[in-house]
């Protein structure tokens, strides 16, 4: 896992198949949660028994629009993955998915390093002490 890149080639074999037909991608990137994370209402396995068997990390994988409209896969499918991880050229958190339609797109994040930035650097300059002025005058009352 720590050397998957975007960019990397996939080969993936899919049990509706079998071993015989071999579809191929390209690793698009990392996906930050499984499924659980991002549900409305995710499962609490803090009481009772619990036992973690599998830890799943997704990958996102750009498949051949030709291999697929060829055999179609759905949802649930069991899969034998591959992936060349020779080439790792991308960093980790690189993403080569593109919005396939407007509904997925936002930019409610677009501004937000800078802002946190201005909000930092304003705390800063509101408690920076002046080094040549008298301690009283930067000292503020509540």
């Amino acid at each position: 896992m720590a050397r998957i890149r975007p960019g990397q080639p996939a080969e993936i074999t899919v049990d509706l198949y079998g071993e015989s037909h071999i579809y191929h991608g390209t690793v698009e990137g990392l996906v930050p949660g499984t499924g659980s994370v991002f549900a409305l209402l995710p499962p609490n396995n803090a009481a009772g028994n619990f036992i973690h068997i599998v830890e799943r990390v997704p990958v996102r994988i750009g498949l051949r629009k030709e291999e697929i409209l060829k055999n179609p896969i759905r949802p649930g499918l069991s899969t034998m993955t591959s992936i060349d991880v020779r080439d790792s050229e991308q960093p980790l958190g690189a993403s080569l998915a593109a919005v396939s339609s407007q509904e997925y797109e936002t930019d409610i994040f677009t501004d937000e390093l800078a802002d946190a930035e201005a909000k930092a650097q304003k705390i800063i300059m509101d408690n920076l002490v002046q080094k040549n002025a008298p301690l009283e005058s930067n000292c503020k009352s509540s």
